[in-house]
């Protein structure tokens, strides 16, 4: 595995670092990095990899990226240029560790952002636990790439750029023999709070301006009127407008919904869907989907079936290939649910993508919030069951 060729980093990584600053890049806090080393950055905005590199220039990075990536004609191949290694998500993957690890042995720097998807409200998600082990195991010194504003300026929600001020400090989390003295849940701990960014804490005490566009498919990942609790919002360029009561979310320049941020009404919203499985034992959620996998190093699609999600398990049924199947993925194995707003939910298992494109564009959100809790009720009672 070899390191980013010089010659080309150097040419195209000063093209990246002026197109960063064009479009709203300061570096506000700077370190110098000496390898070999580690940087982990938060995930908020499609364009991170662009504005990690700036940060990190004139050091040449090379990324642990979602082996999906891989299999997108376009973005594979600047991937494959950029000599980055591919990752299967939400899984273990020796092959990427050792890679990365001959890159740290030679003096490299790697770059991994531990949520391991896109933050779709701008505020941190639970990177998985195996950041600390890999850490561990790596034993260099490890710093911190943390943007912040690149949410509102570059929404994931959105290919629509809304041009404002994006804010990177480049810190120290720890240095090699802090690394090797701490336990596995000290440097998870040290990794969630110096990565942690709150979009909404940064507008609201920032009041930087960014400029208003469409926001058609926010209404995707906000999708439930917070008066009247309807679910299906409709976007209208710079409102999300409630079709039963006609309240309003006005999104200001500010990049607030009604003075509040997207994060924060992302919370209300989930704490809802998680009442309702609270008080239905046989709460279930059902879609039509179209199901998407690897064939012959491309994404595509394979079958088409409905994907159901009940207590202990995700249920296809459905053709896979021309054959029909019913596929079962046990819930209490899927921690996280990955999902591309307005389109699908992903599982990883075996190093196989399942990714399911749903008929309703808000439901995958719908799906992710329960999930995710169905998930955290599976491990508390795994654990009891464990102590009785």
């Amino acid at each position: 595995m070899k390191r980013p060729n010089l010659f080309l980093f150097l040419i195209l990584g000063f093209l990246v670092k002026i197109f960063a600053y064009l479009k709203g890049q300061r570096i506000t806090q700077n370190i110098r990095i000496k390898g070999p080393a580690i940087a982990l950055s938060n995930h908020t905005s499609f364009y991170d990899f662009i504005y990690t590199t700036a940060a990190l220039y004139p050091h040449r990075v090379t990324y642990l990226a979602a082996s999906k990536m891989f299999y997108e004609p376009v973005t594979g191949f600047f991937l494959r240029l950029a000599r980055a290694i591919p990752k299967s998500l939400m899984q273990a993957d020796p092959v990427a560790t050792l890679k990365a690890f001959r890159i740290l042995k030679n003096k490299g720097l790697i770059s991994v952002f531990p949520e391991g998807q896109i933050s779709p409200t701008g505020t941190l998600l639970e990177p998985a636990f195996a950041i600390a082990k890999f850490l561990k195991k790596a034993n260099v010194d490890v710093y911190i790439v943390r943007h912040k504003g690149a949410y509102f300026v570059n929404p994931p929600w959105s290919k629509k750029t809304f041009r404002g001020r994006i804010e990177t400090e480049k810190f120290i989390m720890a240095k090699q023999h802090e690394i090797e003295s701490m336990s596995l849940d000290e440097i998870y701990h040290l990794v969630c709070e110096k990565l942690y960014v709150s979009s909404s804490a940064f507008a609201k005490e920032k009041m930087y301006t960014y400029k208003k566009n469409d926001i058609a498919n926010l209404e995707n990942v906000i999708y439930q009127c917070p008066k009247c609790l309807h679910e299906g919002l409709q976007a209208q360029y710079d409102r999300l407008k409630c079709p039963k009561c006609s309240h309003e979310l006005i999104y200001d320049k500010h990049g607030l919904l009604n003075g509040e941020g997207v994060d924060e009404l992302f919370k209300l919203q989930e704490q809802r869907a998680r009442h309702e499985v609270d008080t239905n034992p046989d709460y279930q959620i059902t879609s039509r989907a179209t199901l998407m996998s690897f064939r012959n190093l491309r994404l595509v699609e394979v079958g088409s079936g409905s994907v159901t999600l009940k207590r202990f398990q995700y249920i296809y049924e459905g053709t896979v290939d021309g054959n029909h199947e019913v596929l079962k993925f046990n819930v209490s194995s899927t921690p996280t649910l990955p999902s591309d707003i307005g389109r699908n939910i992903q599982i990883y298992e075996g190093y196989q993508i399942y990714q399911f494109e749903l008929d309703n564009p808000w439901l995958p959100t719908k799906f992710v919030h329960i999930g995710e809790y169905l998930f955290q009720i599976n491990q508390i009672s795994d654990q009891q069951s464990v102590i009785r």
